[in-house]
């Protein structure tokens, strides 16, 4: 009887689990901006500046260019190559981490004394895995190299797909963009759809 009910709640859970895949992510960023001497302003024009360790990225640093572009006309700034009155850097990193909300889960045994004792398990280590994502985007006046907006945004969690995660991280990034701030930003990230999970 125990055995069978086991087996129900699993059948039942099992289809949340596999949906909760396809649910939309609510991507909370902490975002530090600054403006320069000379502040950026919107409905100027850009275009992409590579440092020369993204000279050979290819098409993983052309996909992060073409989600920064959507970005970055978002907030009224356009792409042209030929004439660009900013030159924009943008780099992106991951790294696993340990997850700061695991707790290993102790139990108390009695000693040969008689007494209690916290029983810590064999496999402490054996938690769930933990990314830490960010995005850091640089505008320069193209005229003089110098630095008028510079914008990091930094979020970790149980996801690994950076390049997934990094459209709703740069919102998050340039919500207020010219405009300087401090603050953990929350987007949310759409569930995918078709053939794009």
């Amino acid at each position: 009887m125990r055995r069978a009910a086991l087996w129900l709640m699993s059948a039942c859970l099992l289809p949340l689990l596999l949906a909760g895949c396809a649910m939309p992510r609510m991507i909370d960023s902490d975002v530090n901006s600054f403006a320069g001497t000379a502040p950026a302003v919107r409905g100027a024009s850009f275009r992409f500046d590579r440092l020369p360790s993204q000279q050979n990225s290819g098409e993983v640093q052309d996909r992060i260019e073409a989600i920064a572009q959507t970005a970055l006309e978002r907030v009224n700034l356009m792409r042209h190559d030929a004439a660009p009155r900013y030159l924009v850097q943008v780099q992106v990193g991951a790294e696993t981490m340990r997850n700061p909300y695991y707790r290993p889960r102790t139990r108390l045994v009695v000693g040969a004394d008689g007494r209690l004792y916290e029983e810590w398990p064999l496999f402490p280590d054996l938690d769930t895995p933990w990314f830490r994502h960010s995005v850091k985007m640089v505008l320069r006046d193209s005229a003089n190299g110098q630095a008028a907006y510079e914008t990091t945004a930094v979020f970790d969690g149980p996801w690994s797909d950076t390049l997934n995660l990094l459209p709703a991280m740069l919102e998050a990034a340039l919500q207020d963009y010219p405009q300087p701030m401090r603050r953990r930003v929350v987007v949310e990230l759409p569930a995918p759809t078709g053939g794009n999970r």
